[in-house]
């Protein structure tokens, strides 16, 4: 497909008229207690609705039923749902590796690692956090656990940016949150890193250098990952950008940017994706929802209702 040349001036306009077991950074745009996150000082320009840019890919209503029923403690009836989005064509990699989890805690070792082998074979590629997860400790001694510890680093990477040097930008973005900072000056750290990364996709952004839905995913993380309202909207258009070019991964981005958006706006989010650390119980709690968003809108964007949104991660 053509490259597509968006100027960075053109994208800031829009501002004018931005699973707990599974990886977090690309999962899930929760805010952790300690993060550095920009308060909301001054009222800001509206973001322009928008409509979905694409469809949630088969199956996405079984995987959040099995989301809901995994937080809930019953693994088993969330491994059925899995299995079941599996069986309606749901490849994405996070659903073979969330049904790893359960059945790992359920002590199905074998059917775990049959998971875990489907979740690299579909993209997975986080082994750091494979070899931390909790949920996957009884596999950690199996020897087919450590041969796939061992096989993911030499597999392709799997819708990979077609631009290798916003692959290599997205890989860092990824690995400063692998597992988060656990400290406020850490944070520091990677948001100054983060800064120099939003720079320089502008650069290629505004030198036509972005070809692919998964470039265009990779800038919108990068972006997702920013301080500011332009930061944010810059994500949505990301995500928005690769979800029109068939990435899958581009509706949810674009959804959870404009959340993030309406959160550091001090407003109610649209569609769920947003969690603040509580700083008494260490939980993550859901940001305030607009209730006006009907769960209809939220399911063409690929999002239960809202009452089977978790209220808190642990």
């Amino acid at each position: 497909m053509r490259a597509m040349r968006i100027p960075t001036s053109a994208l800031l306009l829009v501002l004018a008229g931005a699973c707990a077991h599974a990886p977090a950074s690309t999962e899930s745009a929760t805010t952790p207690a300690t993060a550095e996150t920009p308060a909301a000082k001054a009222p800001v320009a509206e973001l322009p609705f928008m409509e979905p840019p694409g469809k949630p890919m088969p199956g996405w209503r079984l995987v959040k039923r099995g989301d809901l029923l995994f937080s809930e403690g019953k693994h088993a009836e969330a491994v059925a749902a899995w299995q079941q989005a599996m069986k309606e064509g749901n490849t994405r990699d996070n659903t073979a590796y969330s049904a790893a989890c359960a059945l790992a805690v359920l002590g199905r070792k074998q059917e775990a690692l049959e998971q875990l082998s489907r979740a690299a074979e579909w993209g997975f590629r986080n082994v750091s956090w494979m070899q931390q997860d909790e949920n996957l400790a009884s596999l950690r001694t199996e020897p087919g656990f450590t041969a796939l510890v061992a096989r993911i680093p030499t597999l392709p990477p799997k819708d990979a940016a077609a631009n290798e040097e916003l692959r290599k930008l997205f890989e860092a973005d990824q690995a400063d949150r692998s597992p988060p900072p656990a400290t406020k000056e850490a944070w520091k750290v990677v948001s100054a890193r983060d800064e120099q990364r939003r720079v320089r996709v502008k650069e290629l952004l505004a030198a036509g250098a972005l070809e692919d839905g998964a470039d265009f995913l990779a800038a919108g993380f990068i972006f997702q990952h920013g301080r500011t309202p332009e930061d944010f909207a810059m994500a949505r258009e990301m995500g928005a950008e690769a979800a029109r070019r068939g990435n899958s991964g581009g509706l949810w981005l674009a959804a959870a940017a404009w959340d993030r958006w309406l959160m550091n706006a001090g407003q109610p989010q649209r569609f769920g994706t947003q969690y603040q650390g509580d700083m008494q119980t260490r939980e993550m709690k859901l940001y305030p929802v607009d209730p006006k968003v009907t769960d209809e809108e939220r399911a063409l964007w690929g999002f239960p209702p809202l009452a089977e949104i978790p209220t808190r991660l642990r």
